[in-house]
């Protein structure tokens, strides 16, 4: 027995009565979520572990982060999902419940012709010079000196970025404004947006950014680091707090996690950018869930809670090979307790229910 296992285990075994009874999907409804793009291929995946492929279980739609909590304040989703936590008062003010699900880093993606895939290296004062529109070539002298084995081309930089309200975007920013906050003055953040000096390609989702990246010579955007491998980009090395060139790695997010010892002992967030520690990346944050705490339907949001009760009893295997980092183990195990005796404020018990299973 694996210690993640010991510990689900020893914090919630009453409630594996629920988990396994299984029934025919296809009377089921669709459990429905949006939101967050970030986590948002990792979602799918357990969606399709979760449920047939041609009968799908858990529809997750990537509508950005701001989106995502608009809909399931409004109740039109099973959950919301975001990657910039909502505060205390806001998930009082909303009735919602939020528990964290993944950690994943957030790089820095270009397009420099004959610069190869992870060669080039910027600092924060520079990264933020480049968004600010203040740094516009790339053979500028503070990218060269930063790389000084580069031949680096006479080519305009074209900033792409999100047009959509995105958790990817606010928190690119704010690492921008907490960590060169001279350079970053002028990139104003709007909630979800920014207002970018000078002219840049907007587009929304993170997909057509990494398309609009791969297919614009000189560009320079962001996105979280799964993107990398799937679609064949080219991320930055970045420098980090204690002055190291770092790739971004699943590794480098961990460090970052045992260095702030996140929800160590409850699940209150804690910024993980800029974190000094050995080997971190310093573009890293934890992404989030949101269900109401007093559902319309209990049937629908039993099925939510299942599905997620579920993909976290696979532990770090339900992460394995995406991109991103599994929260520690305790963690893991906390939030399965949690789902397992999952109840409303007017203390109605809301089981852990998988789909296709009757009413409770």
């Amino acid at each position: 027995m694996t210690r993640f296992q010991f510990l689900v285990a020893s914090v919630c075994c009453s409630a594996c009565a629920w988990v396994f009874a299984q029934a025919p999907v296809a009377t089921a409804p669709l459990v429905q979520g949006a939101g967050a793009t970030f986590p948002a291929k990792v979602y799918q995946q357990w969606a399709q572990a979760y449920g047939p492929a041609d009968k799908p279980a858990v529809a997750y739609r990537p509508t950005g982060s701001s989106a995502g909590v608009r809909q399931v304040v409004a109740r039109e989703v099973d959950f919301g999902a975001s990657d910039v936590p909502l505060s205390a008062a806001e998930l009082d003010q909303h009735g919602l419940f939020q528990f964290p699900t993944l950690v994943g880093g957030i790089v820095p993606v270009v397009n420099v012709p004959g610069v190869p895939a992870g060669a080039l290296r910027l600092d924060a004062p520079t990264l933020a010079a480049i968004f600010a529109g203040q740094i516009r070539r790339w053979n500028e002298p503070a990218i060269r000196a930063l790389n000084p084995g580069l031949a680096l081309p006479n080519l305009p930089i074209v900033r792409v970025v999100r047009a959509d309200g995105s958790g990817t975007t606010e928190v690119f920013v704010r690492f921008l404004r907490e960590s060169a906050p001279a350079q970053a003055a002028p990139i104003e953040p709007l909630g979800g947006k920014a207002r970018w000096p000078g002219q840049v390609l907007a587009v929304e989702g993170s997909g057509k950014l990494s398309a609009a990246v791969k297919d614009t010579p000189g560009a320079i955007g962001y996105v979280s680091s799964d993107y990398l491998v799937r679609d064949g980009l080219a991320g930055t090395r970045l420098r980090n707090r204690r002055g190291e060139w770092v790739e971004p790695t699943v590794e480098g997010f961990r460090r970052a996690i045992v260095a702030v010892g996140l929800f160590r002992h409850d699940l209150a967030p804690a910024s993980l950018l800029n974190v000094d520690g050995v080997g971190v990346w310093p573009i890293v944050t934890a992404t989030y869930v949101l269900v109401p705490r007093e559902p319309a339907s209990v049937q629908r949001a039993a099925r939510a809670l299942h599905f997620f009760y579920q993909s976290f009893l696979m532990g770090d295997k339900a992460v394995a090979g995406s991109g991103f980092a599994p929260l520690p183990a305790a963690t893991q195990a906390r939030i399965v307790a949690l789902l397992s005796d999952f109840r409303t404020p007017s203390g109605r018990r809301v089981p852990v229910l998988a789909v296709g299973s009757g009413e409770p």
